[in-house]
């Protein structure tokens, strides 16, 4: 399943050994241009939306050139340590 996704995507690569298997996605462009929008005409029905939205942040915040190391830490210890709100329901 996961070679067919890697294949469908054009994207990634997989490992395997005797007991998992696992899809990787290191290039930060291709979370962009790739992954990104399938969640964004796809959205999570979940609370998984909640940690879809924060990952998506934190991508944007490491690619702004405009922030320095410290205030890119400062800010994604910020969003890390964000919790979902109590009454959280997917906009889906």
């Amino acid at each position: 399943m996961l070679f067919y996704i890697k294949k469908q995507l054009g994207v990634g690569s997989v490992t395997k050994d005797n007991t998992k298997g696992q899809f990787f996605i290191r290039d930060r462009k291709k979370l962009e241009t790739v992954i990104f929008p399938i969640f964004d005409r796809h959205p999570l029905l979940t609370s998984k939306y909640f940690n879809y939205l924060k990952f998506k942040k934190a991508f944007y915040i490491l690619e702004d050139a405009n922030l320095t190391k410290d205030e890119k830490d400062q800010r994604l210890f910020a969003l890390k340590d964000q919790p979902i709100p109590e009454n959280y329901i997917s906009p889906s």
